[in-house]
């Protein structure tokens, strides 16, 4: 009976032994991995303070100095990012391995995020819920500006209060240990408000390129062996685990110039523009296929038009997949693309070798490549045969409509090949 207890009593403790040491392991080098096919991985340093990535937000975002002109709550900007694009300046491949856990662990291991709350210009004040016109949007380092971010995968509001999302659908290397992937972790919705209360001590210049290196946010990892936020903890005063097992620093730094001013906006505009169709042997005669388009905006009356810095200009940027088309056909001239192509250029069944323009008051406009350019692409607000539908003078705003042509015509360094054409054209007005 002796001996049968003492087995017996061996054997559970080897049960509980095995479970007690599993755990997860950070990866920073290829040979940490199993196999080659386990996916790829190298040093990361974790959530420094000046090493997020880009949200994907305009480079240029206007704050009015009119609380008629941007009323309290505003959107300035939007966007959405993968975390492969915003979690580190360097960006992580999708296939990056960031952490490796045992098969035993998969119940507890959790992505947890929240803003940055020990900052006061970054993730302490929820400055949107003052007014309650943008709650959860959290004061930043530019006054006037709050800003808000959603996790795509749960739907939810960061604040400064840490949330979990349990980690699913992932990799096992060929021990059957899972792989915590860059593309495993959430992508992130960020808005950007203007907001009538002004928070003390935050910059207030005419033109600022972010500086406060201070994260907006953050994304920890929380699983055996590595220890990581809880959930309802406080994140101004519980932040186990940071910097070096945080794998995503999330902010503005660097990426987003903020200028301030009289500025102008888009208050309407056609938003399909359909061209008649038109035929190979007229496109080859120099025939073209035209149809107007309208836009209506309005300025602030003590606005500027021009290219020169603090006035204000309107392009049209071309997505990625036309600019690069255009770059292939040699249709970029100091940086600007002279015809707007098909956004499936080169694929069966869209037309080739030709390309829209836009004209302003009968002339030609390029389209920009990138918000970036500071003259390349842009023209005055003021600069066609737009006319004035409006004026009030109580608030300081004029309105405007103009028409605009868009212009499907060849551009004679592809062959023509007939098919259909579909693209679309951001409209940018800004301080610049």
């Amino acid at each position: 009976m002796k001996a049968n207890t003492s087995a017996i009593s061996t054997l559970f403790l080897l049960v509980i032994s095995s479970s007690a040491f599993a755990n997860c392991t950070k990866i920073t080098a290829q040979s940490q991995l199993s196999s080659a096919s386990d996916g790829v991985a190298s040093s990361w340093p974790g959530s420094l303070d000046n090493n997020n990535g880009s949200l994907g937000l305009p480079s240029v975002v206007d704050i009015s100095t009119s609380n008629d002109f941007q009323p309290d709550g505003t959107l300035l900007a939007s966007s959405v990012a993968p975390f492969t694009s915003y979690a580190i300046n360097s960006g992580y491949e999708s296939e990056r391995v960031l952490f490796r856990c045992d098969a035993a662990d998969a119940s507890q291991i959790f992505e947890m995020y929240a803003t940055n709350g020990d900052a006061a210009y970054a993730g302490l004040y929820d400055d949107g819920s003052i007014t309650g016109v943008a709650p959860k949007a959290y004061a930043t380092y530019v006054r006037n500006v709050a800003i808000r971010f959603t996790n795509m995968e749960t739907g939810q509001f960061y604040d400064k209060i840490w949330k979990s999302r349990l980690l699913t659908g992932l990799d096992t290397d060929s021990q059957g240990r899972l792989l915590i992937k860059a593309k495993n972790f959430s992508a992130v919705q960020t808005e950007v408000f203007r907001l009538n209360y002004a928070r003390a001590g935050t910059n207030n210049s005419a033109s600022y390129l972010y500086a406060y290196t201070q994260p907006n946010a953050y994304i920890a990892f929380r699983g055996p062996g590595i220890t990581g936020p809880a959930d309802g903890a406080d994140s101004q005063t519980s932040f186990p685990g940071w910097y070096g097992t945080w794998p995503a620093s999330i902010g503005l730094y660097k990426y987003v110039t903020f200028r301030r001013g009289a500025t102008c906006k888009v208050s309407n505009f056609t938003p399909v523009v359909t061209l008649p169709a038109i035929n190979i042997s007229a496109l080859q005669t120099g025939e073209v296929s035209q149809s107007p388009f309208t836009l209506d905006f309005k300025c602030q009356s003590a606005a500027t038009s021009g290219l020169k810095t603090g006035q204000i200009a309107l392009g049209f940027l071309a997505p990625p997949a036309s600019v690069a088309a255009a770059t292939q056909y040699g249709l970029i001239t100091s940086g600007a693309a002279n015809y707007l192509l098909d956004e499936q250029y080169g694929t069966p069944g869209h037309a080739r070798g030709v390309g829209v323009k836009i004209y302003r008051n009968n002339q030609p406009m390029q389209f920009l490549t990138t918000d970036t350019t500071k003259t390349t692409g842009w023209s005055p607000i003021l600069g066609g045969d737009q006319t004035k539908v409006d004026s009030n003078t109580a608030q300081g705003i004029d309105s405007y409509t103009e028409t605009f042509m868009a212009q499907l015509e060849k551009f004679g360094s592809d062959e023509l090949t007939a098919g259909s054409y579909q693209a679309h054209a951001q409209i940018l007005i800004r301080i610049q």
